[in-house]
Protein backbone atom coordinates (compact mmCIF):
# COMPACT_ATOMS: atom_id res chain seq x y z
CA UNK A 1 0.00 0.00 0.00
CA UNK A 2 2.66 2.19 1.24
CA UNK A 3 4.65 1.92 -2.40
CA UNK A 4 1.11 2.39 -4.17
CA UNK A 5 0.74 5.99 -2.47
CA UNK A 6 4.79 6.99 -3.30
CA UNK A 7 3.75 6.18 -6.70
CA UNK A 8 0.93 8.41 -7.08
CA UNK A 9 2.67 10.77 -5.46
CA UNK A 10 5.31 10.42 -7.94
CA UNK A 11 3.07 10.65 -11.01
CA UNK A 12 1.58 13.51 -9.90
CA UNK A 13 4.80 15.52 -9.54
CA UNK A 14 5.28 14.32 -12.96
CA UNK A 15 2.13 15.88 -13.90
CA UNK A 16 2.76 18.95 -12.40
CA UNK A 17 6.00 19.30 -14.38
CA UNK A 18 4.10 18.67 -17.36
CA UNK A 19 1.42 20.85 -16.90
CA UNK A 20 2.69 23.89 -15.62
CA UNK A 21 4.86 24.86 -18.46
CA UNK A 22 1.95 24.41 -21.12
CA UNK A 23 -0.49 26.50 -18.30
CA UNK A 24 2.65 29.38 -18.68
CA UNK A 25 3.03 29.22 -22.52
CA UNK A 26 -0.92 29.21 -23.03
CA UNK A 27 -0.79 32.24 -21.01
CA UNK A 28 1.95 33.97 -22.85
CA UNK A 29 0.02 33.41 -26.07
CA UNK A 30 -3.11 34.98 -24.40
CA UNK A 31 -0.99 37.97 -23.41
CA UNK A 32 0.85 38.44 -26.79
CA UNK A 33 -0.46 41.02 -29.13
CA UNK A 34 -2.56 40.76 -32.12
CA UNK A 35 -1.37 41.81 -35.25
CA UNK A 36 -4.31 42.89 -37.53
CA UNK A 37 -3.67 42.40 -41.39
CA UNK A 38 -5.17 45.57 -43.00
CA UNK A 39 -7.33 44.22 -45.70
CA UNK A 40 -6.88 46.00 -48.89
CA UNK A 41 -9.96 47.79 -50.50
CA UNK A 42 -9.89 47.53 -54.50
CA UNK A 43 -11.50 50.01 -56.90
CA UNK A 44 -14.90 49.15 -58.26
CA UNK A 45 -15.93 50.05 -61.14
CA UNK A 46 -12.96 51.05 -63.56
CA UNK A 47 -15.54 50.17 -66.42
CA UNK A 48 -18.89 49.21 -66.42
CA UNK A 49 -18.10 46.04 -68.72
CA UNK A 50 -15.50 43.93 -69.93
CA UNK A 51 -15.63 45.13 -73.41
CA UNK A 52 -15.56 48.55 -75.25
CA UNK A 53 -16.70 49.11 -78.37
CA UNK A 54 -14.07 46.65 -80.17
CA UNK A 55 -11.99 46.86 -76.83
CA UNK A 56 -11.93 44.61 -73.90
CA UNK A 57 -10.88 46.15 -71.11
CA UNK A 58 -9.43 45.58 -67.42
CA UNK A 59 -12.63 44.35 -66.17
CA UNK A 60 -13.17 40.81 -66.00
CA UNK A 61 -16.53 38.73 -65.11
CA UNK A 62 -17.28 37.82 -61.23
CA UNK A 63 -16.95 34.10 -60.51
CA UNK A 64 -20.13 32.14 -61.33
CA UNK A 65 -21.10 34.64 -63.59
CA UNK A 66 -22.01 33.92 -67.13
CA UNK A 67 -22.08 36.37 -69.51
CA UNK A 68 -23.79 36.31 -73.38
CA UNK A 69 -22.86 39.11 -75.48
CA UNK A 70 -24.42 40.22 -79.17
CA UNK A 71 -21.69 42.17 -81.14
CA UNK A 72 -23.16 43.79 -84.14
CA UNK A 73 -21.24 45.65 -86.82
CA UNK A 74 -23.66 47.30 -90.19
CA UNK A 75 -21.52 47.73 -93.43
CA UNK A 76 -20.01 51.35 -94.07
CA UNK A 77 -22.13 54.19 -93.86
CA UNK A 78 -21.90 55.55 -98.04
CA UNK A 79 -25.04 56.82 -99.06
CA UNK A 80 -28.74 56.31 -98.80
CA UNK A 81 -28.52 53.36 -101.32
CA UNK A 82 -28.33 51.33 -98.27
CA UNK A 83 -29.31 52.94 -95.42
CA UNK A 84 -26.10 54.40 -94.54
CA UNK A 85 -24.70 50.97 -94.14
CA UNK A 86 -27.42 49.30 -91.77
CA UNK A 87 -29.00 47.61 -94.64
CA UNK A 88 -25.52 46.99 -96.06
CA UNK A 89 -23.95 43.41 -95.17
CA UNK A 90 -23.44 42.87 -91.16
CA UNK A 91 -21.08 41.29 -89.57
CA UNK A 92 -22.12 39.55 -85.84
CA UNK A 93 -20.19 37.68 -82.99
CA UNK A 94 -22.30 35.81 -80.04
CA UNK A 95 -20.39 34.96 -77.28
CA UNK A 96 -20.61 33.23 -73.50
CA UNK A 97 -17.81 33.94 -71.03
CA UNK A 98 -17.89 32.17 -67.96
CA UNK A 99 -15.99 33.79 -64.56
CA UNK A 100 -13.85 30.74 -63.31
CA UNK A 101 -12.55 32.22 -60.65
CA UNK A 102 -12.88 36.42 -59.08
CA UNK A 103 -9.90 36.89 -61.45
CA UNK A 104 -9.89 34.18 -64.30
CA UNK A 105 -12.75 33.98 -67.06
CA UNK A 106 -13.25 31.89 -69.90
CA UNK A 107 -15.01 32.30 -73.58
CA UNK A 108 -16.60 31.09 -76.54
CA UNK A 109 -17.57 32.77 -79.55
CA UNK A 110 -18.63 32.63 -83.20
CA UNK A 111 -18.20 35.83 -86.09
CA UNK A 112 -20.08 35.69 -88.88
CA UNK A 113 -17.52 37.05 -91.52
CA UNK A 114 -14.82 34.15 -92.27
CA UNK A 115 -17.19 32.22 -89.92
CA UNK A 116 -14.35 32.11 -87.24
CA UNK A 117 -14.39 30.48 -83.87
CA UNK A 118 -12.72 31.75 -81.08
CA UNK A 119 -11.74 30.47 -77.22
CA UNK A 120 -10.69 33.24 -74.88
CA UNK A 121 -8.81 33.51 -71.42
CA UNK A 122 -9.11 36.72 -69.39
CA UNK A 123 -6.64 37.08 -66.18
CA UNK A 124 -6.71 39.73 -63.63
CA UNK A 125 -3.04 39.90 -62.89
CA UNK A 126 -3.47 43.24 -59.98
CA UNK A 127 -6.16 45.69 -59.38
CA UNK A 128 -6.23 48.87 -58.91
CA UNK A 129 -6.42 49.82 -54.99
CA UNK A 130 -7.83 52.65 -53.05
CA UNK A 131 -4.88 52.95 -50.78
CA UNK A 132 -1.65 50.57 -50.17
CA UNK A 133 -2.13 48.84 -52.78
CA UNK A 134 -1.52 48.22 -56.66
CA UNK A 135 -1.88 51.69 -58.39
CA UNK A 136 -3.29 50.63 -61.39
CA UNK A 137 -5.04 47.11 -62.83
CA UNK A 138 -3.33 44.97 -64.91
CA UNK A 139 -5.19 42.48 -67.10
CA UNK A 140 -3.87 39.86 -69.82
CA UNK A 141 -6.42 38.52 -72.28
CA UNK A 142 -6.03 36.22 -75.38
CA UNK A 143 -7.83 34.78 -77.52
CA UNK A 144 -7.55 31.67 -80.61
CA UNK A 145 -9.66 31.70 -83.59
CA UNK A 146 -9.84 29.53 -86.34
CA UNK A 147 -12.40 29.43 -89.13
CA UNK A 148 -14.24 26.77 -90.56
CA UNK A 149 -14.57 28.76 -94.51
CA UNK A 150 -13.59 26.33 -97.20
CA UNK A 151 -9.79 24.36 -96.83
CA UNK A 152 -9.45 25.86 -100.20
CA UNK A 153 -9.32 29.56 -98.88
CA UNK A 154 -6.44 28.54 -96.79
CA UNK A 155 -3.63 27.08 -99.10
CA UNK A 156 -0.29 27.97 -98.53
CA UNK A 157 2.37 29.39 -101.32
CA UNK A 158 2.87 25.35 -102.53
CA UNK A 159 -1.16 25.30 -102.60
CA UNK A 160 -1.21 23.18 -99.92
CA UNK A 161 -3.14 22.59 -96.88
CA UNK A 162 -2.73 22.36 -93.28
CA UNK A 163 -5.28 22.46 -90.52
CA UNK A 164 -3.18 24.98 -88.78
CA UNK A 165 -3.76 27.52 -91.65
CA UNK A 166 -7.32 28.72 -90.25
CA UNK A 167 -5.70 29.29 -86.94
CA UNK A 168 -4.94 33.16 -85.86
CA UNK A 169 -3.80 34.38 -82.09
CA UNK A 170 -3.97 37.31 -80.06
CA UNK A 171 -2.47 38.53 -77.05
CA UNK A 172 -3.34 41.71 -74.98
CA UNK A 173 -1.86 43.46 -71.69
CA UNK A 174 -3.76 46.16 -70.26
CA UNK A 175 -2.85 48.87 -68.09
CA UNK A 176 -6.12 51.13 -66.51
CA UNK A 177 -6.33 53.43 -63.74
CA UNK A 178 -9.59 55.11 -62.56
CA UNK A 179 -8.68 58.91 -62.53
CA UNK A 180 -12.11 59.73 -60.75
CA UNK A 181 -15.81 58.19 -60.10
CA UNK A 182 -16.47 59.60 -63.89
CA UNK A 183 -13.27 58.84 -65.71
CA UNK A 184 -11.16 55.81 -66.90
CA UNK A 185 -8.39 55.26 -68.94
CA UNK A 186 -6.60 52.53 -70.39
CA UNK A 187 -3.48 51.94 -72.88
CA UNK A 188 -2.84 48.26 -73.61
CA UNK A 189 0.29 46.54 -75.52
CA UNK A 190 -1.30 44.17 -78.48
CA UNK A 191 0.40 41.04 -80.53
CA UNK A 192 -1.74 39.46 -83.73
CA UNK A 193 -0.66 36.46 -85.19
CA UNK A 194 -1.90 34.91 -88.51
CA UNK A 195 -1.12 31.43 -89.22
CA UNK A 196 -1.52 32.01 -93.08
CA UNK A 197 -1.77 35.46 -94.77
CA UNK A 198 -1.37 37.74 -98.27
CA UNK A 199 2.08 38.01 -99.16
CA UNK A 200 1.60 41.41 -99.48
CA UNK A 201 1.48 41.71 -96.02
CA UNK A 202 4.99 40.24 -95.66
CA UNK A 203 4.68 39.27 -92.04
CA UNK A 204 3.21 36.92 -89.79
CA UNK A 205 3.22 38.85 -86.64
CA UNK A 206 2.00 42.30 -86.01
CA UNK A 207 2.48 44.62 -83.04
CA UNK A 208 0.33 47.39 -81.91
CA UNK A 209 -1.08 49.90 -78.84
CA UNK A 210 -4.84 50.77 -78.04
CA UNK A 211 -6.45 53.62 -76.26
CA UNK A 212 -9.32 53.36 -74.31
CA UNK A 213 -11.40 55.94 -72.46
CA UNK A 214 -14.51 56.08 -70.08
CA UNK A 215 -16.74 59.21 -68.64
CA UNK A 216 -19.46 58.60 -66.96
CA UNK A 217 -22.01 61.69 -66.83
CA UNK A 218 -24.96 60.29 -65.10
CA UNK A 219 -24.98 56.65 -62.86
CA UNK A 220 -26.21 54.86 -65.83
CA UNK A 221 -25.06 56.47 -69.22
CA UNK A 222 -21.10 56.99 -70.27
CA UNK A 223 -19.68 58.21 -73.15
CA UNK A 224 -16.81 55.80 -74.83
CA UNK A 225 -13.95 56.53 -76.76
CA UNK A 226 -11.06 53.85 -78.43
CA UNK A 227 -8.29 54.27 -80.84
CA UNK A 228 -6.06 51.38 -82.37
CA UNK A 229 -3.24 51.21 -84.22
CA UNK A 230 -0.36 48.96 -85.58
CA UNK A 231 3.45 49.50 -85.05
CA UNK A 232 5.49 47.27 -87.64
CA UNK A 233 3.60 47.66 -90.28
CA UNK A 234 6.39 49.50 -92.57
CA UNK A 235 7.19 46.51 -94.85
CA UNK A 236 3.56 46.10 -95.38
CA UNK A 237 2.27 47.00 -99.34
CA UNK A 238 -0.07 50.08 -98.83
CA UNK A 239 -2.54 48.55 -100.81
CA UNK A 240 -3.44 46.07 -97.92
CA UNK A 241 -1.54 48.52 -95.02
CA UNK A 242 -4.15 48.48 -92.06
CA UNK A 243 -5.62 51.10 -91.06
CA UNK A 244 -6.28 52.93 -87.45
CA UNK A 245 -9.43 51.93 -86.17
CA UNK A 246 -11.35 54.84 -84.11
CA UNK A 247 -14.23 54.63 -82.49
CA UNK A 248 -16.85 56.99 -80.31
CA UNK A 249 -20.17 55.76 -78.39
CA UNK A 250 -22.39 55.87 -75.79
CA UNK A 251 -23.29 53.13 -73.27
CA UNK A 252 -26.21 52.58 -71.08
CA UNK A 253 -26.25 49.92 -67.92
CA UNK A 254 -28.83 48.80 -65.95
CA UNK A 255 -26.36 46.38 -63.62
CA UNK A 256 -27.06 43.16 -65.05
CA UNK A 257 -27.65 44.65 -68.87
CA UNK A 258 -25.24 46.99 -70.51
CA UNK A 259 -25.97 48.54 -74.35
CA UNK A 260 -23.61 50.42 -76.14
CA UNK A 261 -24.05 52.16 -79.48
CA UNK A 262 -21.01 53.48 -81.20
CA UNK A 263 -19.34 54.57 -84.59
CA UNK A 264 -16.16 53.07 -85.21
CA UNK A 265 -14.20 52.24 -88.52
CA UNK A 266 -13.61 48.51 -87.29
CA UNK A 267 -15.71 45.93 -88.69
CA UNK A 268 -13.79 42.77 -88.19
CA UNK A 269 -14.98 42.65 -84.72
CA UNK A 270 -12.39 40.34 -82.83
CA UNK A 271 -8.87 41.77 -82.13
CA UNK A 272 -6.46 39.84 -85.11
CA UNK A 273 -9.23 40.71 -87.62
CA UNK A 274 -10.20 44.22 -86.97
CA UNK A 275 -6.28 45.55 -86.53
CA UNK A 276 -4.80 43.38 -89.02
CA UNK A 277 -7.22 43.72 -91.88
CA UNK A 278 -9.12 47.20 -91.37
CA UNK A 279 -8.77 48.97 -94.67
CA UNK A 280 -11.76 51.65 -93.57
CA UNK A 281 -9.93 55.17 -93.36
CA UNK A 282 -11.11 57.92 -91.18
CA UNK A 283 -10.04 60.12 -93.34
CA UNK A 284 -12.60 59.44 -96.38
CA UNK A 285 -15.43 59.33 -93.92
CA UNK A 286 -15.41 54.97 -93.68
CA UNK A 287 -17.23 54.54 -90.73
CA UNK A 288 -19.75 52.29 -89.73
CA UNK A 289 -22.87 52.08 -87.36
CA UNK A 290 -22.69 49.10 -84.18
CA UNK A 291 -23.65 48.17 -81.40
CA UNK A 292 -23.00 45.80 -78.31
CA UNK A 293 -25.76 44.00 -75.71
CA UNK A 294 -24.32 42.35 -72.61
CA UNK A 295 -26.24 39.95 -69.96
CA UNK A 296 -25.03 38.84 -67.45
CA UNK A 297 -26.28 35.88 -64.76
CA UNK A 298 -25.23 35.37 -61.73
CA UNK A 299 -25.14 31.82 -59.93
CA UNK A 300 -23.27 32.24 -56.77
Amino acid sequence: MKDFKNMVLKGSAFLMLMVLPALGIAQDATDAPVIKVKSVEYVKGTFENALLINNQTVMNNNVKTLEFLIEHRFGVAKDSRDLFGVYAPANIRLGLTYGITKRISLGFGVTKNKMLYDLQAKVNICKQAKSGGCPVSVTYYGDVARSAQEDDNFLNQESKFKGTNKLSYFHELMIARKITDRLSLQLAGTYSHQNIIDSLYGQHDFYGASFVGRYRFSPQSSVLLEYDFMLNISGVAESVKPKPNIGLGYELSTGSHQFQVFVCTGQGIINQEYRVFNQNDIANWDVLIGFNITRLWDFR
